[in-house]
Parts: C-alpha cells; structure tokens; sequence
C-alpha cells in the first residue's frame, strides 16, 4: 500500500485577527516572515511590515495587496540600529494608533564550523538574530505595558536545541532568543501581555 502526502488545503481567513494590529519584521521576501505578513491580513489585521530591504519591503507589500485586497503599511527598519527600531516603534503607534501583536521574525544564518568562524561571524548572527529581538523587545513592551495589553511573538528554531553542523552561531542565538523569550515572559505577565516563541523546522 502506498501513502500519498498531500498537503491540506490553505485555510481561509475567519476573522482571527479582526480589529486587531499588528507590526512584523523581516517581512520582505517569501520566508516566514512574509507568510505571517500575509496571513496576518487575511485574518484580518490592520498591518506594519517592516524589513532592511527597501524595494523587496514595496514588493511584499504589492503581494499582500494583490492577495488579499488591502495593502499593509510599510517602514524600512535596520534591527541592529537603536534608532531604526524606535522610529519604526513611533512610526507603528502614528499609523496604527495602537500595537496589538508584535513579531520579531529578523533572523541570519550562515554555515562556518566553529573553527573557521570570526569574531564578524559570530557578531553579525548575534545581532541580526537575538539582539534584536532584545532591541525590539525595549523598545514597544513599554507601549503594551501602558496599554495592559498585547501579545509578542518571537521566531525560534529548532536548531535553538537541535544540533546541527556549520550552525553554533545560529544554534546559539536561537537559543537564547528561546531563553529571552521565557524570562521577558514572565515581566510581561505582571502587565498584561503574553510573550511566546515559535520553533519552525
């Protein structure tokens, strides 16, 4: 007997995330953070997109448009600069009035075994990959704090406890941005919001 994987219909939206809105980074593209984006609007969130990447930002934000029939706003954001994330914080509250749901999507990988990896390497995967979850972290919780209200999304990954060659540095973000995620959980609670992570494989 053979099995035929077939993969199940795409759902449609039933209002999930009606009234409800939302700020994603690292949303150009076609990674995760693009689908989020995208299924975000179909269920019905009022959108910021936002990533490093200026014309592939414009080009996500056509796409979700096209989908979907309401185009999501956009902000170039660099997450390793303090100040890109806080005007992207400021230019989120202007267009949005509030912010409902955040997720830190921004990630880089890279493959060097740890022998061969500098001191580059390893910062630049940091930064991109946990740092910037802290950075985005400072910077909005305040505003959900204020407001006793949100939920932040954090992108793990397997790799976060899985082993995996060429991938300490990434490995060893994710993992942190795992044990990040646990501690600020737990400040969070005390003001109303909810702080989780996802692992996708």
């Amino acid at each position: 007997m053979s099995f035929v994987n077939t993969p199940p219909a795409y759902p449609e939206g039933r209002g999930l995330l009606k009234g409800k809105t939302a700020v994603i980074t690292a949303a150009a593209g076609t990674g995760i953070g693009f689908s989020a984006a995208k299924r975000a609007a179909e269920e019905g969130a009022t959108l910021v997109i936002s990533d490093f990447h200026e014309r592939r930002l414009g080009e996500a934000a056509d796409a979700i448009e096209a989908a979907v029939g309401v185009r999501p706003f956009t902000v170039v954001c660099d997450v390793t600069q303090q100040a890109d994330v806080d005007r992207l914080r400021d230019e989120s509250l202007r267009l949005l009035g509030r912010i409902d749901v955040l997720i830190n999507n921004a990630g880089l990988g890279g493959e060097v075994d740890v022998v061969d990896m500098t001191d580059e390497q390893w910062d630049r995967v940091l930064d991109v990959t946990l740092t910037s979850v802290f950075r985005m972290s400072r910077a909005f919780l305040p505003v959900m704090y204020a407001a006793k209200s949100g939920a932040v999304v954090n992108n793990a990954s397997v790799l976060g406890w899985r082993a995996q060659k060429g991938q300490a540095h990434y490995a060893a973000a994710k993992a942190g941005v795992m044990a990040f995620t646990r501690c600020s959980a737990v400040e969070a609670a005390e003001h109303g919001v909810r702080i989780n992570a996802v692992s996708p494989s």
